[in-house]
């Protein structure tokens, strides 16, 4: 009978060792953080925030053309253990749609959607590169007509 109790005992140990190492493991991970601003519209005649790829008539500091808005959400991603990035949906004014898209500062943008051109809404991702604990943040635009 003592070595019954010897392997219960071991195998208790054991148990308790694991349940304190996945403790200690759960513990020391972090989680990535994202956070988007509402939506912000800015037209003509203000200043343009960006340039847009495929659009050679809006530079980024010069005065928007008449009829054009620039719908910009700002996004900050603070990077965890395991890579996140945020899908958000970028909404032209009413009357108006998406013509192109683009981001500043350290973040990225995708455009989700497929045949983007032409719809009013449209779904992108915000994506960043970053080392876990890094900061990324800046803004996400869509160009609209």
């Amino acid at each position: 009978m003592p070595s019954h109790r010897f392997r219960r005992s071991a195998a208790c140990a054991a148990a308790a060792s694991l349940a304190l190492c996945g403790t200690a493991f759960g513990a020391a991970s972090s989680a990535t953080s994202i956070a988007v601003s509402p939506r912000v519209e800015t037209a003509a005649p203000a200043n343009s925030p960006a340039s847009f790829p495929g659009v050679t008539n809006v530079r980024e500091g010069a005065r928007l053309p008449r009829g054009w808005v620039v719908v910009g959400r700002d996004v900050r991603i603070t990077r965890g253990d395991e890579p996140a990035f945020a899908a958000l949906r970028l909404v032209c004014p009413k009357g108006k749609s998406w013509r192109s898209g683009g981001a500043t500062g350290d973040v990225g943008v995708s455009v989700l959607d497929r045949n983007a051109r032409g719809k009013r809404s449209v779904l992108v991702m915000a994506t960043s590169d970053g080392r876990v604990g890094a900061l990324a943040s800046g803004t996400v635009y869509a160009l609209c007509r």
